[in-house]
């Protein structure tokens, strides 16, 4: 296993970036990456914005509906490649929408907790996000977090994004052994969300999305209810294919985009080869 993290990449990023860009000439220039997002700070929305303005300049913004239609061979993408998804169901990816998306054009998907959404109480969104989503870690801005709401997400699908389940409770799948609960996770939160948005869902991305948080029988639950999997392992998703597990770029908004440039370079992809292997060894076809 490759030891490369975030952090001990920018330390070297500068110097990284360079062999990363030579690296990148040579390589095949058919990219399909993704982008995952979470809490957006309001003091990060500028930076944000000038972010997709910077990646813009050499990545094309795809839709969902292209995503969709390029891993089920109906109509396949050519060049460098981009799909925006956002997860955890934050109030801020709400106002990212109406402030930065909507003003670019850009098409997103939203992974959201089920039991998340259904939340009204300011005091209750809270606690959700205290004990499910943020693993008893305050951020400086924890008093601000609120949830979305169903009239938000139905607004985003108005709008043209897609929303994904996140789970019910956005709970760690490999730690559940019980089937009842895998399924009541994984499969009864679509339904909750299928009726409360009067939509079908074809997107799943996994809580944590890292490779300890994803066991054999949550895998092939998820990919018999669902179109599309996510996790949150870097890597090219352009020769993927139905029934293999999609990969994310997470973002570090308090990082570089040369950082971010690295990641989407592929220098560390080789990091997550034999994750990725095992994992889709896993998955029943």
């Amino acid at each position: 296993m490759i030891n490369l993290n975030h952090n001990s990449i920018k330390i070297f990023e500068k110097i990284i970036l360079f062999f990363s860009n030579i690296l990148n000439y040579f390589m095949d220039q058919n990219r399909l990456r993704i982008l995952v997002y979470h809490n957006v700070e309001k003091k990060d929305f500028k930076k944000l914005y000038n972010q997709f303005k910077d990646l813009s300049e050499n990545w094309k913004f795809i839709t969902p509906k292209q995503f969709e239609n390029h891993i089920n061979k109906k109509k396949v993408l050519k060049g460098r490649n981009l799909l925006v998804t956002f997860d955890d169901g934050f109030k801020s990816n709400f106002y990212v929408e109406k402030k930065i998306l909507n003003r670019l054009g850009i098409k997103a998907i939203f992974f959201v907790p089920s039991d998340f959404i259904k939340i009204s109480s300011e005091r209750e969104s809270q606690s959700f996000i205290k004990e499910n989503i943020l693993d008893h870690v305050k951020p400086r801005n924890f008093k601000k977090l609120r949830n979305m709401s169903v009239k938000d997400l139905k607004m985003l699908i108005k709008r043209g994004h897609s929303i994904g389940c996140h789970t019910k409770t956005h709970a760690n799948l490999a730690q559940i052994k019980s089937t009842f609960k895998l399924k009541k996770e994984i499969i009864e939160s679509s339904k909750n969300l299928e009726k409360l948005l009067k939509i079908n869902l074809k997107h799943f991305a996994f809580s944590y999305g890292n490779y300890k948080s994803m066991s054999k029988k949550s895998l092939n639950i998820a990919h018999k209810k669902y179109d599309f999997v996510y996790s949150c392992l870097r890597g090219n998703n352009f020769y993927n294919y139905k029934n293999k597990l999609i990969k994310r770029d997470t973002v570090y908004l308090d990082s570089s985009n040369d950082l971010l440039k690295i990641f989407l370079s592929g220098f560390i992809d080789l990091k997550y080869f034999i994750q990725l292997k095992r994992i889709n060894n896993n998955i029943i076809k």
